[in-house]
């Protein structure tokens, strides 16, 4: 019988990506670090049609079929608006999140590191005009 330790280490960061309101896909400082996200880095993304279920993957090297990570302010992200609107994600008027767990099981048939993103939806809240007239 083959025994595997399963670290605590690998839950200490909660790993989350947000749809930005440009459409832009975003990742929080603590999972572009545990996803070791750089420029010259991939992101590859697929769907299971059944079950509804969209797959993050992350690639180290290009692929026709990848997104190129990108890097502003010190944040890291992937142009992913024209893939959201295809897939009807309504992220102006919501707050779209997504929860990534690791599928290491996927990772030789998607070819890079796999995640399952579980979404979270939120109302964005109403911006107020904070103009005061003069």
């Amino acid at each position: 019988m083959a025994l595997c330790i399963i670290s605590a280490k690998q839950f200490a960061t909660k790993l989350k990506a947000t749809i930005q309101s440009s459409g832009r896909l975003g990742f929080t400082d603590e999972t572009a670090k545990s996803l070791d996200l750089s420029l010259g880095k991939y992101a590859k993304f697929a769907q299971d049609d059944e079950k509804g279920i969209l797959y993050l993957v992350v690639l180290d090297s290009a692929d026709e079929d990848a997104f190129p990570i990108r890097e502003s302010g010190g944040y890291f992200y992937v142009p992913t608006k024209q893939m959201f609107d295809m897939l009807g994600y309504n992220y102006e008027k919501n707050n779209i999140m997504f929860d990534l767990i690791r599928r290491q099981n996927l990772d030789e048939k998607l070819v890079g590191h796999a995640y399952q993103m579980k979404e979270r939806i939120n109302k964005r809240k109403e911006r107020q005009n904070d103009e005061v007239e003069q």
